[in-house]
């Protein structure tokens, strides 16, 4: 059983994992990979039960693993030591990770891209960045500073940004008027607004 659309194979492992967690969780199978349910004694029925389940949960996971990768993980012991293996392998967040993350997002131009192509393969960077380095949060119950609303603003506008930087020359006109509205639009706002612009463009180009 294939559980995610994209295999692991190294280098997206921060997003493969959330992809992974979305299944397991609907299936009630986590926890075998956080390790909240131990292993039982052998020769019991619950063993038998354990080891049934965690079979299968090992057997989704390696199925959602690159051929060349997979056959490196064959004679884990259980679904949870496969689990800490790959973290321990592929989910290490470090510096370069992140630099090149974000450079990656700075150099994206729309290009030959439509729209929402163009705004589908800057989210996936974003939500990746995220993953790897998460904005800061205030986590005081009684915490009264707003400074997570602020970080959320924070990080809203620059994505806004981001994505207006590198629409084409084409949508000029539309980049200024979004950057005129009061309030600014979030960037979800910005991205249905502009669909509906080439749109138009694309009526107006077939009644030619």
């Amino acid at each position: 059983m294939v559980m995610v659309s994209a295999q692991l194979t190294g280098n997206n492992y921060f997003a493969w994992n959330r992809a992974m967690r979305r299944p397991l969780t609907a299936k009630m199978e986590l926890n075998f990979i956080d390790g909240t349910v131990s292993r039982p004694p052998t020769n019991t029925d619950e063993f038998r039960r354990w080891n049934r389940i965690d079979s299968m949960v090992t057997t989704w996971i390696l199925n959602c693993i690159s051929k060349e990768l997979a056959e490196s993980f064959m004679y884990m012991a259980s679904s949870c030591e496969l689990w800490l293996e790959l973290e321990a392998q592929f989910g290490e967040s470090n510096s370069p990770m992140i630099y090149q993350l974000q450079r990656e997002i700075g150099q994206v131009t729309q290009g030959n891209m439509s729209i929402t192509e163009y705004y589908t393969k800057l989210k996936r960077l974003w939500d990746e960045l995220l993953c790897l380095a998460p904005a800061p949060k205030c986590v005081w119950a009684g915490c009264t500073c707003d400074v997570n609303k602020a970080m959320a603003e924070v990080t809203a506008s620059n994505q806004l940004i981001q994505f207006l930087v590198g629409l084409n020359s084409v949508y000029e006109q539309a980049r200024s008027q979004i950057l005129l509205l009061d309030p600014v639009p979030s960037v979800t706002k910005a991205f249905s607004m502009l669909i509906r612009i080439e749109k138009q463009m694309q009526v107006s180009i077939s009644s030619m």
